[in-house]
């Protein structure tokens, strides 16, 4: 047997958000919701593993209640009729404020969730209504449920370089939220990219997004974008909130397993529409499309061959901790001296890490080096 972490993807959202580059789709027809369940769960039925274990499982979606909870149910029963759960499975659910009510809450104990994220993004209600998102009060109706009904692994997302939202002004919610709710235990901060033109070679029809024009007016300047970044990690860490990945924080113990998994360059298993999973060094891709997808077509396969491999695990490696100085032979070696004398990077005994001051600038300085 082996062990694996499982993505589970709800693609439909009550509206989507303007930032959104994600396969997800605005949706109110009941039916539509129900054939893509059906065949999610033919999907999973399909894959069998053999009782292989799944230590998480992610329920990455955009705004749960869409689904019934006998949906929910039937999607965790056919996992749990296809692998064996570990002892200390991590079930997690990512949600937005306003579906975080008490009779969710309760449901989701009874079907074995033990972590939410819960998409915040910022208190700003200007910043808020712009980007589609439901207002502080819901937020905070959401956390008072949480508290009510007490979960306690529970994670909060944060956006720096929303529309809107002034300098400090993201370190002003966090003081707030975490003096108020001791059950929040982890954090992540995510930097808002760069969305004002299509790229030349798309990957996906969502890469069509962009923000509106407007947007670069009303945020914080970009040489004050490492600034805040600086700020919020220095504030979380007086929390005790250490960060263990570069958007991502928690207290002791409190790490999600399942992103630490995936870090990790570990085998990922993943179901829906879009899904991209990793098994026995062959990456699978489904369709964006959902006749394709409902057909079984355009579901691609590719091998990952050790160059690939090396590449992957130092993008993951420079976000989690550091890259061994063992990798140096094979990275460009003048690059790296380049940057290390400019700060952007730290060569210490066993290890090359990126400067904070730096990080904005992360993808930019690992294509150099490689």
């Amino acid at each position: 047997m082996k062990n694996y972490n499982c993505y589970i993807h709800i693609p439909f959202c009550s509206s989507k958000c303007k930032y959104c580059r994600f396969a997800s789709f605005w949706i109110t027809q009941k039916l539509q919701i129900q054939n893509y369940v059906n065949f999610l769960l033919n999907e999973i039925n399909s894959w069998k593993k053999h009782w292989n274990i799944l230590d998480t499982i992610y329920f990455w979606w955009w705004t749960p209640w869409v689904l019934s909870i006998s949906n929910f149910e039937e999607i965790l029963t056919t996992l749990k009729n296809n692998y064996i759960f570990s002892n200390d499975i991590e079930i997690s659910i990512e949600t937005t404020p306003e579906n975080v009510t008490i009779e969710n809450l309760s449901w989701w104990k009874k079907l074995w969730i033990n972590r939410i994220s819960m998409w915040v993004q910022t208190l700003n209600e200007k910043s808020l209504k712009e980007i589609d998102r439901a207002g502080k009060w819901d937020i905070l109706k959401a956390l008072d449920n949480i508290k009510i009904e007490w979960f306690d692994n529970v994670s909060i997302d944060f956006i720096i370089w929303l529309p809107y939202v002034s300098n400090w002004e993201i370190n002003e919610n966090i003081d707030f939220l975490l003096n108020k709710y001791s059950f929040i235990k982890h954090v992540s901060v995510y930097m808002l990219e760069e969305y004002y033109d299509v790229p030349e070679n798309k990957e996906s029809k969502f890469d069509n997004i962009t923000y509106p024009d407007s947007w670069h007016k009303t945020w914080i300047s970009l040489d004050d974008y490492s600034k805040e970044y600086i700020s919020i990690k220095n504030n979380l860490e007086k929390y005790n909130f250490n960060r263990y990945e570069i958007s991502n924080y928690s207290k002791k113990w409190y790490e999600c397993k399942h992103n630490q998994w995936y870090w990790s360059h570990k085998e990922v298993i993943a179901y829906w529409l879009w899904a991209y999973w990793y098994l026995d060094n062959i990456r699978y891709s489904n369709s964006e499309s959902f006749l394709d997808y409902y057909s079984w077509k355009n579901i691609s396969t590719a091998v990952v061959n050790k160059n690939d491999i090396f590449i992957e695990k130092i993008m993951f490696t420079i976000r989690t901790s550091w890259i061994d100085i063992s990798y140096l032979d094979k990275l460009d070696k003048e690059k790296i001296d380049y940057f290390v004398e400019n700060w952007y990077i730290k060569k210490e005994s066993n290890k090359i890490i990126l400067s904070d001051s730096w990080i904005v600038y992360m993808d930019y300085i690992l294509w150099e080096i490689l």
